[in-house]
């Protein structure tokens, strides 16, 4: 396999992978499951809703609806500005991971996680948990997303805070 076929292959696996971080912890944050935010995207009633306007791109209007409401629920908390968080990731990042939603239907192809057993266990796949309060908590700086250890470190901090049925945010600050 040449370099390009690699390294784009990789992008697709960590793209699909923030994807499903994403589905995951927006599923747990519901206001039927963890009742961080008001949203019911991932649910039935949603699509019911969705796929008369938006047909087979339901699956990602429910993405942005989910990623749009949990962003503000993590920009109140953390604040806007030198942050970033799993839904407002950096500039170039935030664009690839659209157009792997919009252009390629990467929403379909990761799979929608419908149950809050299997979000957990997908949390649980990719990390452990991690000791951490509750509340805003800084993880690093805009330079890890370089880094694929960064999905761990948060899956690990969002683990710990809906076993414990507490509200964590977990962030990353631009160095100085």
């Amino acid at each position: 396999m040449s370099e390009v076929n690699q390294a784009v292959r990789d992008d697709t696996d960590e793209l699909m992978n923030i994807i499903k971080l994403r589905t995951a912890i927006g599923l747990l944050g519901e206001k039927d499951q963890g009742n961080w935010w008001p949203s019911l995207w991932l649910t039935s009633n949603a699509v019911a809703f969705l796929s008369p306007i938006y047909g087979e791109r339901t699956d990602a209007a429910r993405y942005q609806g989910l990623v749009e409401t949990a962003r503000l629920v993590h920009d109140s908390r953390i604040g806007v500005g030198r942050a970033f968080h799993l839904f407002r990731l950096p500039e170039i990042l935030e664009r690839r991971l659209h157009d792997a939603v919009m252009r390629d239907n990467a929403m379909s192809t990761a799979g929608v996680v419908q149950k809050k057993d299997d979000a957990e266990a997908l949390l649980s796949g990719i990390s452990d948990p991690i000791e951490c309060g509750p509340g805003p908590i800084r993880v690093g700086s805009a330079e890890d997303f370089g880094m694929p250890a960064w999905t761990k470190v948060v899956a690990g901090h969002y683990l710990t805070a809906f076993r414990n049925s507490q509200q964590t945010f977990p962030y990353f600050a631009e160095s100085l």
